[in-house]
């Protein structure tokens, strides 16, 4: 039982000074692109700095596939991603382009950051050998929140450029549309499993109480 509980606590210190890392990692990236982005705007000497775009197409495509040793099939190409820079010479989608960009970085960052408050908390909490706390009941909804709205967004920004700015994209001589990237729609079925650990959390907080008022 002893080596069991050392294991655990080997276990939670790793995955602490894990998060720690990412937190600085993270929050370092959300620093610098910040300070890149007003060194773009306020120094046209500066070499401009944008994140790099994807946007998925709508395509229907026949296409050849080739294997190493030489035979020759022909697949469906269905799925396409164009990845481009929106930079200042676009305007406002080049601002909105940023902005979204910002959006991801902090949400990853809330996002780590809270995982690691969690298991600082449990850290903190092994000497008592009681890692149920309240506050990490509504640091794990806000993990499947935040989860939610970033999956949202990356569904939505496409539209909005589409919408806003451009109307489709031509290359090999063929016109395409931009389409919802419904890839992200994984990260909302993730948001609602975590939702329900938060609650198996809950539950397993308020039968640790009661097992205390019985004794």
């Amino acid at each position: 039982m002893e080596s069991q509980k050392l294991k655990n606590k080997k276990i939670i210190e790793f995955i602490f000074w894990i998060l720690s890392i990412l937190v600085g990692i993270v929050g370092l990236g959300l620093i610098v692109s910040v300070v890149f982005f007003f060194m773009t705007l306020f120094n046209p000497n500066f070499e401009p700095f944008y994140p790099v775009t994807e946007i998925p197409l709508k395509i229907f495509e026949n296409g050849l596939l080739e294997l190493n040793n030489g035979d020759k099939y022909n697949i469906l190409i269905d799925d396409a991603y164009i990845s481009f820079n929106i930079n200042n010479t676009y305007g406002l989608p080049g601002i909105l382009n940023f902005i979204f960009f910002e959006l991801v970085l902090v949400i990853a960052f809330y996002i780590v950051f809270t995982l690691w408050k969690i298991f600082r908390s449990i850290r903190n909490s092994l000497k008592y050998e009681n890692p149920f706390h309240p506050q990490n009941i509504w640091r794990i909804r806000k993990i499947a929140i935040a989860i939610l709205f970033s999956a949202f967004l990356n569904i939505i920004y496409p539209i909005i450029l589409k919408f806003l700015w451009f109307n489709d994209v031509v290359f090999l001589g063929k016109s395409f549309e931009i389409k919802l990237n419904f890839d992200y729609g994984l990260d909302i079925f993730w948001a609602l499993i975590i939702l329900v650990v938060a609650e198996i959390y809950r539950i397993g907080l308020e039968m640790k109480k009661d097992q205390e008022l019985t004794i």
